[in-house]
């Protein structure tokens, strides 16, 4: 064997991101099993083939210890690996083979070893995570037996069925890990329900089946602190439920905190806050109501819609408070409002739209519920933000060469030509958009001159090549043409397409000085 062949075999690093998430107490604990299991695999491999016998040798059972590794203590941490004894049993090197065939017996050598890794750190997960050994034994010894396999098969560098070996064992414990994972939450599932259902006997049950798969669970611990307080939890409710039937609300709501201070989680415990709050705050909307009416017999409406609306404040749906603030209303703001209402109105009219607006709404913070305040607000504001519009395309008018443009702009003075209250100013915008429509409305014919030497592109069109003389219809609006030509300046020209534009001549005008 020649220097370069003979290596040591390092056993491949294995990527542990996935196990960051574990808890830190566990993670020390990982580390050095973790260093310590590679250890051992390295070592075999090492053993294995830097003192491979050159020639053939039988290898003795009770020398060759087996790669898998298990916890201190486990029936697997003492097995060893069973070789045949007989004296045809050799361990082959690699020099022996043509070039091509040493570099896949390598390359098959470094994918068994990957897999070897891939199933210690599976394993290692597994039994950190898990007490397997309650509810998966019979699962975890199979794979710890075809792992054996594996190991057999690699001391013999037959890799190929050590590689199958160990990774149908890696592929076992992934699935017992899944499964675990599965029964577990399955069980801290039942175990929430049956607290939610507050069926102590059932919650418990579940809960150390939970326990059973993964008893240092965060999770499974927080549940099993719910379970732990629920009788006192149950005993609280029934009490708080007791203070309610006797017209007690204060004293539920108070029992109910120490609830929430036991267990935060307890299933329709805000629901329950609820209702008792609600009874506590009866009687008071009985007084808000009674002292609103007593305000509007004697003539003082400030004060009786003060105690409507502090009423409405505790029940929003209280038809009896509405019905005061309707009384209100019609007392003591009907002439304000009657006022609100002819000065916007008139604004209208006089197309003063936002005056209109403030109006209106001055009518709406009186009451929020009167239809022709809230009808004539949408009026004024349609007026208000169509005059803008049209204002804006009026000034504009280019941006119509945009098909886009001209449609929305279409669409727009639609709308306008349906207002109600178009005065002077409004009328004329109509006018004058309707024409620039009409005006941007049909294609003009543009023709175009050139010496049939120069490149040019219209914006919007796109690239004319050479020509003298070329016609386009074009949509009515603004464009940039563009003219090069080796030897000459390049020509940019900004133009407005109207109807009767005239010939543009986009020759090449003057050379280029050396």
């Amino acid at each position: 064997m020649s220097d370069s062949d003979n290596t040591i075999i390092a056993p491949q690093s294995v990527p542990l991101s996935h196990l960051h998430a574990q808890q830190h107490t566990h993670k020390k604990n990982f580390d050095r099993r973790y260093v310590a299991a590679f250890a051992a695999v390295s070592t075999v491999i090492a053993v294995a083939f830097i003192w491979a016998p050159t020639t053939s040798k039988t290898i003795p059972q009770a020398t060759l210890p087996s790669i898998v590794l298990a916890k201190p203590g486990s029936a697997e941490s003492s097995a060893s690996v069973d070789l045949p004894t007989d004296g045809n049993s050799n361990i082959s090197n690699d020099n022996r083979l043509a070039p091509f065939a040493a570099t896949q017996r390598k390359r098959a050598r470094e994918l068994a070893q990957a897999s070897l890794a891939g199933f210690v750190e599976q394993q290692i997960r597994l039994e950190d995570s898990m007490a397997v050994q309650q509810w998966g034994e019979q699962t975890l010894q199979s794979a710890m037996d075809l792992a054996k396999t594996g190991d057999q098969a690699f001391l013999v560098e037959d890799f190929p069925v050590a590689l199958a070996a160990y990774d149908e064992a890696q592929q076992q414990l992934t699935l017992l890990i899944q499964r675990g994972n599965e029964l577990f939450e399955e069980h801290l599932d039942a175990a929430n329900l049956s607290i939610n259902e507050l069926d102590v006997p059932a919650a418990k049950e579940s809960i150390q089946q939970a326990l059973t798969i993964k008893p240092n669970h965060t999770a499974a611990g927080q549940v099993q602190f719910r379970i732990d307080n629920l009788p006192k939890v149950i005993s609280l409710l029934r009490t708080a439920k007791n203070h309610e039937l006797g017209g007690r609300f204060e004293q539920a709501l108070e029992v109910y905190q120490s609830v929430r201070q036991l267990d935060p989680l307890t299933s329709g415990l805000t629901k329950q806050e609820e209702i008792a709050r609600q009874g506590q705050t009866g009687n008071d909307l009985n007084n808000y109501i009674s002292r609103g009416f007593a305000a509007l017999k004697q003539g003082t409406f400030e004060s009786a819609r003060t105690a409507f609306k502090a009423a409405l404040a505790i029940d929003p749906n209280n038809e009896i408070a509405l019905g005061g603030l309707q009384q209100v209303a019609k007392r003591n703001d009907l002439s304000i409002i009657r006022g609100y209402q002819q000065t916007a109105a008139a604004a209208l009219n006089a197309e003063e739209w936002q005056k209109s607006i403030n109006a209106y709404q001055a009518v709406l913070k009186l009451d929020g519920n009167i239809h022709f305040a809230l009808n004539g607000l949408q009026i004024a504001k349609s007026h208000s933000r169509h005059d803008l519009l049209l204002e804006k395309i009026s000034t504009e008018p280019k941006k119509l060469s945009s098909e886009k443009l001209f449609l929305e702009a279409t669409s727009i003075l639609a709308t306008a030509k349906q207002l109600t209250h178009r005065g002077e100013r409004l009328s004329g915008l109509i006018e004058e958009v309707d024409r620039l429509l009409v005006l941007y409305r049909d294609p003009v014919d543009v023709v175009l001159l050139s010496d049939n030497a120069t490149e040019v592109i219209v914006s919007n069109v796109g690239r004319l090549g050479r020509f003298e003389r070329k016609n386009l219809s074009l949509r009515p609006g603004q464009y940039t043409i563009r003219g090069s030509q080796n030897g000459c300046r390049d020509i940019y020209l900004s133009i407005e397409v109207l109807p009767g534009i005239a010939p543009l001549d986009l020759s090449c005008p003057q050379e280029l000085e050396n």
